[in-house]
């Protein structure tokens, strides 16, 4: 009953979603040419290994240095949108690039690889049409692991081969928003040796609708996450607003994590399930990875 209840708010959530402000980022084209930055903008081709897709397309931000110190080599933040977003999303809504000088700049950051993947599921070649962003409740209803399933050898892999990152699980954090956080939390836990940084923000932590019937990559959480912590994570952060649909589920998840004795923090901030929110989740995340 109480899972229901919870169904229903996400709904309920997701309706309020599709009518807000989920930017969806200036075109492909574009991209490498915003100015005002300090770091190297690069949008990236991949290929895909999910059978349906010949590739999809990741925003990657380098420290300024990284062509010119060639020796150096650097941790890496996979950073994930949510439902009706795609790789540009965080580019538009939240600034995450300025936020990110600024916090350098201030000593609060340390030098890191932003990635920021597409984490959509996709059909076809056809259907993915330059990354584009889908409906929210069709996002969660059609959920099934694929993105997930081959993340670690398509976007991880594919990133260590492409540039000079520390290829490790201290080197790696990754951290979502919303849908983008269940992701997160499902990942870490399913490779709990891939990333010692890991970030929730406004997270629901059932698997969702389609999501619950593909249990290699959303089952066990309980037994997963009992994995994961017995070598914990350098940083297990959970972010919610007070004022968030999700809210008093994460407070029944921050007891089980007490309770468990697994290591973690909980951030409560005033607000809803909204950018202002993840913006400054996104903002204390950046100064506590890679210390």
């Amino acid at each position: 009953m109480r899972r229901f209840l919870f169904f229903l708010l996400l709904a309920a959530g997701l309706c309020s979603c599709a009518t807000g402000r989920y930017g969806r980022g200036p075109e492909s084209r574009d991209i490498e040419r915003l100015p005002g930055f300090e770091g190297i903008i690069e949008a990236v081709n991949y290929p895909s290994s999910e059978p349906q897709l010949t590739e999809r397309r990741m925003v990657v931000y380098l420290p300024a240095d990284y062509y010119r110190d060639t020796l150096r080599r650097y941790p890496v933040f996979y950073l994930f949108h949510g439902a009706r977003g795609n790789e540009k999303t965080w580019i538009d809504s939240a600034d995450v690039f300025h936020r990110l000088d600024s916090l350098r700049h201030g000593g609060l950051a340390e030098d890191f690889i932003l990635v920021m993947p597409n984490m959509n599921r996709y059909y076809s070649d056809r259907e993915y049409n330059n990354g584009h962003c889908l409906p929210a409740l069709r996002a969660f209803w059609l959920q099934d692991g694929e993105p997930e399933r081959y993340f670690l050898h398509d976007v991880v892999s594919f990133t260590d081969r492409r540039y000079r990152t520390v290829a490790s699980k201290s080197g790696r954090a990754v951290a979502g928003m919303s849908n983008g956080a269940l992701q997160a939390l499902y990942l870490s836990a399913d490779h709990p040796d891939t990333f010692d940084y890991v970030g929730l923000f406004s997270p629901y932590t059932y698997a969702t609708f389609a999501a619950k019937y593909h249990r290699d990559v959303y089952g066990g959480l309980a037994w997963k996450l009992e994995d994961q912590f017995s070598d914990p994570p350098a940083y297990y952060g959970v972010y919610i607003g007070k004022t968030d649909f999700f809210y008093p589920h994460i407070l029944l998840y921050d007891k089980k994590l007490t309770r468990k004795g697994y290591p973690h923090r909980l951030v409560l901030a005033e607000g809803g399930h909204e950018w202002y929110n993840w913006i400054d989740f996104y903002t204390d995340f950046c100064q506590r990875i890679f210390r």
